[in-house]
């Protein structure tokens, strides 16, 4: 296999929005990740700075799918210029399709907690329970990371990329904590 082609599995597929017959080429995999990690800590420091009695209303909501999309376009702008100085052509309709599939984990680190939250507003969950839930989903996300990357690196699930997970999970929370102590 090309050092520039990463081993994926069937099971790694819904991460990186790939068929799961083909391989993702490393790069491709490496933003699609980074997109993630980042997708998952700017949301989590969304759901810290919300309290449970935010919950009542469409405010937690919105405040948590607004992480979401501002990430999403912000890093859509981004990639797309730094492709832009990278080749020195103008984007194609081909490349900006490439962007957004690279951005769709951003979706992804929305998409539950969101629906928690409007879970909530429904009456279907506690405002505290589903304010957990998302934070807790969150961080789990996070915390599964170490062994994918593992998998990427051709490594098997062990110790070591268990623990990878659990250090990824907790510099996520320190930076999404971060993001809140400065921002409120």
């Amino acid at each position: 296999m090309p050092a520039t082609t990463a081993p994926i599995g069937r099971r790694l597929s819904w991460l990186l929005n790939s068929h799961p017959d083909r391989p993702v080429p490393i790069e491709d995999a490496a933003r699609r990740i980074a997109a993630f990690v980042y997708g998952n800590i700017l949301v989590l420091a969304a759901l810290i700075a919300l309290h449970p009695d935010d919950l009542a209303g469409p405010k937690a909501a919105a405040y948590v799918v607004g992480t979401g999309v501002s990430t999403f376009v912000a890093h859509l702008l981004a990639e797309s210029v730094g492709t832009r100085v990278r080749t020195g052509q103008r984007l194609t309709g081909a490349d900006l399709r490439h962007e957004l599939r690279d951005a769709l984990p951003i979706v992804s680190a929305t998409t539950l907690p969101g629906l928690l939250m409007g879970a909530a507003l429904l009456g279907w969950l506690t405002q505290p329970m589903a304010l957990a839930a998302a934070i807790g989903v969150t961080v789990l996300r996070l915390a599964a990371l170490g062994r994918v990357v593992g998998r990427l690196q051709g490594q098997r699930a062990s110790a070591r990329t268990f623990l990878s997970g659990v250090l990824l999970a907790a510099a996520g929370i320190g930076a999404a904590a971060l993001k809140w102590w400065l921002t409120h």
